[in-house]
């Protein structure tokens, strides 16, 4: 037979892609294509808007700040009055007497002539000047003792008043705290005759050593102890309070005069 020209053949590699292979490969080149240009739109996009933006603000000179809080923060200021209010007021703080150049010695006092009072029923009288005080039944003196009075820090009120309530063997407590110049530890009373609502009385003052003239100020008793005056209350001797307690009567009168 004659020969005949040989037909060209081509490699599996060579031959083109044909079936399911051809359609995977154009439908990734596809997928390729889609994600660049969505990628290309939105930095297109944002562009666009940062450019929009500035010509905007640029045309109507919008100043962009740091927003802030709806409620600003709150301040107080502490401030000192000038002058102390009803509320701050205090009684100044007592002055101890120091080094006092004087030596203690026993004072003989002499007994205040007794006022001649013209008042039925029982009537107590307390001068504050003279330390004294004396108690009468329809005019007549019955009792007539020296006492101590408060304090300059701690006045005893002047006025008329009356006896609102008699107790015996109480303890009286410190109304000021440990630390103020006032407080004062617990204190044993045989006998009290409240004269005043808010705590004062005429009552015993066991622990005190002198009473009369002179003893409702800062003093040094002849004994060497320093006392001052009282915290509004009028102090007695026990002996002379017991004699008062059991005499007066719930409403007797007591003025007290400065």
């Amino acid at each position: 037979m004659p020969d005949t020209p040989d037909t060209p053949q081509t490699s599996p590699a060579e031959r083109p892609a044909t079936g399911a292979g051809a359609t995977r490969l154009t439908r990734l080149l596809r997928a390729s294509v889609l994600v660049v240009c969505v990628v290309a739109l939105l930095a297109a996009i944002g562009a666009g808007a940062a450019i929009t933006a500035q010509r905007f603000a640029s045309a109507q000179h919008v100043a962009v700040t740091a927003p802030t809080s709806v409620f600003p923060p709150r301040v107080i200021t502490l401030v000192e009055p000038a002058e102390p209010n009803a509320l701050s007021q205090r009684a100044p703080r007592p002055e101890p007497v120091k080094n006092c150049p004087c030596s203690a010695t026993r004072q003989t006092v002499t007994i205040p002539a007794s006022p001649a009072i013209n008042v039925a029923g029982q009537f107590v009288l307390v001068s504050i000047t003279k330390q004294w005080l004396w108690a009468y039944q329809d005019g007549q003196l019955i009792l007539s003792t020296p006492v101590t009075t408060g304090m300059p820090q701690l006045p005893t009120p002047t006025g008329t008043f009356h006896i609102m309530m008699k107790e015996s063997n109480v303890w009286f407590y410190s109304p000021w705290p440990v630390g103020s110049p006032y407080y004062y530890t617990p204190e044993y009373v045989q006998f009290a005759m409240l004269f005043k609502a808010g705590g004062f009385y005429l009552h015993s003052a066991g622990w005190r050593h002198e009473f009369g003239p002179g003893t409702n100020v800062p003093h040094t008793d002849p004994d060497g102890t320093y006392e001052t005056g009282s915290h509004g209350c009028v102090n007695l001797p026990v002996a002379a309070s017991g004699a008062l307690y059991g005499w007066i009567g719930i409403g007797a009168t007591v003025e007290i005069q400065a």
